[in-house]
């Protein structure tokens, strides 16, 4: 029998050292130690690059990718993603910041116009193309590094310059501004996939946003994405087991300063992508469990039981009993269902 040269690891395709991915690793990775699970990372090669090899090579367990990721492969890669990858929840974002001359006021003007948007296979490079794209924009795209883009924008050899980072971003501050540069404002239409509506504020970005002003951008969300094994399999139950163990610190996830992008693990539906079976199961356990609490409170606020001091254990007590009454009585609704004929 074949196995992995990792048995008792979760190899994970990793982000750029010093980055939102590396405090998202390093979080993980804490909390997998208390179960004896190594998290052993791989450097990424790039968005594209890192979502084919989640498909196609079996030493890997999982990456955090971009959730766009998906619109900029091959439409056979997109199919087959869409058929053997699922993802567990999302574990940080990153903002797009556009750095322009102050007399551009509106990123329309950019069309035709010379746009930095980093190296190719890059994050910012996949995300700036379909940005412009949706917006019907077909701007001159130039791939320099950062800093070369900083002198060439300084210089007016270029018009804009963009930056893929977590907010506020110390890319973002260290670039001298000298009161000639600003950040465009983004609007995409509400409800496209893929991407969330952000202010930026004069308090984090001083020198390019003036006071008391904010500047609405667009945010693309970062997912961790596993292959599908099969149910049965060794693969499988390990990956089964990381959505628990996140799913049982996530309260402490959320709470950390030095955990996923300052608390924002979301345990939102990300468009594009179906979730992974026990995370599913993750989401729909916290979503009847908060409904059932907001169904207590309710009780007891109707009940007047509220108006007395409860201790700590008292409160417990009664939570259980009523969530012991209301499962009882769900068990026994379908009996009491005329018409009705088991499933």
């Amino acid at each position: 029998m074949q196995t992995t040269p990792f048995n008792n690891s979760i190899r994970i395709i990793s982000g750029e050292e010093n980055s939102t991915y590396s405090r998202t690793l390093d979080s993980l990775s804490e909390i997998l130690s208390q179960r004896q699970i190594r998290l052993q990372p791989i450097a990424s090669q790039g968005p594209l690059q890192d979502l084919v090899s989640l498909l196609h090579r079996a030493d890997i367990d999982t990456a955090i990718v971009q959730t766009d990721v998906i619109e900029g492969v091959a439409s056979h890669v997109q199919t087959a993603a869409r058929e053997r990858l699922r993802y567990l929840f999302q574990v940080s974002s990153k903002v797009v910041h556009v750095l322009a001359p102050r007399d551009i006021t509106d990123i329309r003007q950019l069309e035709g116009r010379k746009v930095n948007i980093s190296r190719p296979g890059s994050d910012a490079h996949l995300t700036a193309g379909l940005m412009f794209e949706k917006l019907g924009i077909k701007p001159e795209f130039t791939t320099y590094d950062q800093d070369t883009a900083y002198q060439r924008l300084r210089a007016g050899e270029i018009q804009a310059s963009i930056l893929l980072a977590s907010h506020p971003s110390t890319e973002v501050l260290a670039f001298p501004s000298s009161g000639r540069f600003h950040l465009l404002p983004i609007v995409l239409e509400e409800g496209t996939s893929h991407y969330r509506s952000v202010q930026l504020t004069a308090d984090e970005y001083p020198h390019l946003i003036e006071t008391g002003q904010q500047v609405r951008t667009i945010a693309v969300g970062r997912i961790l994405v596993v292959r599908d094994w099969p149910e049965e399999s060794r693969r499988y139950k390990r990956l089964m087991n990381l959505a628990e163990v996140i799913d049982s610190h996530l309260d402490e996830l959320k709470q950390s300063d030095q955990g996923l992008q300052r608390g924002e693990i979301d345990l939102q539906a990300a468009p594009g992508w179906q979730r992974f079976k026990p995370a599913q199961s993750v989401i729909d356990r916290r979503s009847r469990q908060a409904d059932e609490q907001r169904a207590f409170e309710r009780l007891i606020t109707a009940s007047g039981v509220c108006s007395m001091p409860l201790s700590t254990a008292m409160r417990e007590r009664l939570y259980k009993e009523f969530i012991d009454w209301q499962r009882a009585r769900d068990r026994a609704a379908p009996s009491l269902t005329s018409g009705s004929s088991p499933q």
